[in-house]
């Protein structure tokens, strides 16, 4: 493992360029996996008046809100674990990761059209997917495919019930 006196001035470099990265390189969930998202959102929130094509759309641009707020708040090698079954953050670190960001990006985001309640749902849905990704033995892939077992907790009280077996 290559220790921070050894790390390269290309390395250097790119470690700063990934955190001063434009908007639009920000978000780290790739198209596929957020229209995925989207879809499952929609199955959990209902936009009044707004048709479900519509309502996707909005869906995905929420999801990019989140996506970009994990980015600013969590180091971008956190989302190698989100990609890999061997390393990870165990229960306790997970429990206590979805319980500070919700709270976080519950103060941060503000989504007017949707009301307080269905906006904290797609905070918790996506930070809560996104954290259960990065748990050992457990992927992005594997933990959307089966997003309809996420507990979405009313309170940061009984968060650990968030976690995916």
């Amino acid at each position: 493992m290559t220790k921070l006196t050894d790390i390269t001035h290309e390395e250097y470099n790119s470690v700063v360029g990934d955190f001063y990265a434009e908007p639009i390189h920000r978000n780290k969930m790739n198209e596929e996996e957020i229209i995925d998202l989207a879809k499952r959102l929609n199955e959990k929130i209902n936009v009044p008046i707004i048709d479900e094509t519509k309502e996707e759309k909005i869906f995905i641009k929420i999801i990019l809100k989140i996506d970009n707020f994990l980015y600013d708040n969590l180091p971008n090698e956190f989302y190698g674990l989100m990609r890999s079954t061997e390393k990870g953050i165990d229960d306790t670190e997970a429990i206590q990761l979805i319980s500070r960001l919700t709270k976080l990006a519950n103060n941060k985001i503000d989504i007017p059209f949707l009301s307080e309640k269905a906006e904290e749902v797609a905070i918790k849905f996506v930070i809560g997917l996104a954290v259960n990704a990065a748990r050992k033995t457990l992927n992005f892939n594997k933990v959307r495919s089966n997003s309809e077992k996420l507990v979405i907790t009313e309170s940061n009280d009984k968060v650990e019930l968030m976690v995916l077996d």
